[in-house]
C-alpha cells in the first residue's frame, strides 16, 4: 500500500508549509521533499498545542480516553502504510516495526483504560477502624 505524503505541516487542523524545503535521505526507497519547519511555523504549532491542551485537559475523563482509543484505531487503520514508510525511512525490518506499532497501540489503549478507571487520580481509602486500640481510626480518603 502506498501513501501520498503531504510534505507539509499539520497545524491546528490545516496543512501548511514554509518556503524552504529539504529532501529526505531514506535508508531505502524514494527520497521525498518536505517543508522545513521555520520559527514562525514552530511558534504557530506551539500556540495551537497550548490551546488544544486546555480543551483536552478540561475534557471529561471519558472523552480523553475515547480520544486515545481513536488515535490507536487510526494507527491500525493505516498500519500497512505506516510500516511501509517506516521501513523505507529507517531500514528496519517489517516485523520489528509491526511490533513497535503493536506496542504503541497497546500503550494508548492501556492509558485510555487507566483514565477511564481513574487510576491516575491516586485515590486511596482507609476504612474506619472503630475498635482499634488505643484510639479508633476514622474513615480516611485521599
Amino acid at each position: 500500500m502506498t501513501h501520498n505524503l503531504q510534505g507539509k505541516h499539520l497545524i491546528a487542523g490545516a496543512w501548511t508549509r514554509s518556503a524552504a524545503t529539504f529532501r529526505s535521505a531514506p535508508a531505502q526507497g524514494p527520497a521525498r521533499v518536505f517543508s522545513s519547519g521555520d520559527a514562525e511555523l514552530v511558534d504557530r504549532a506551539a500556540q495551537a498545542a497550548e490551546a488544544a491542551s486546555w480543551t483536552y485537559g478540561n475534557a471529561p475523563r471519558r472523552a480523553r480516553a475515547d480520544f486515545l482509543d481513536a488515535i490507536a484505531a487510526e494507527i491500525e487503520a493505516r498500519a500497512e502504510a505506516i510500516t511501509e514508510i517506516g521501513c523505507q525511512e529507517t531500514g528496519l525490518p517489517q516485523a520489528r516495526l509491526e511490533g513497535e506499532r503493536g506496542r504503541t497501540v497497546g500503550q494508548l489503549r492501556l492509558f485510555a483504560d487507566h483514565i477511564r478507571q481513574g487510576d491516575y487520580l491516586d485515590r486511596r481509602h482507609d476504612p474506619a477502624l472503630p475498635d482499634r486500640q488505643p484510639l479508633p481510626r476514622p474513615d480516611l480518603r485521599l
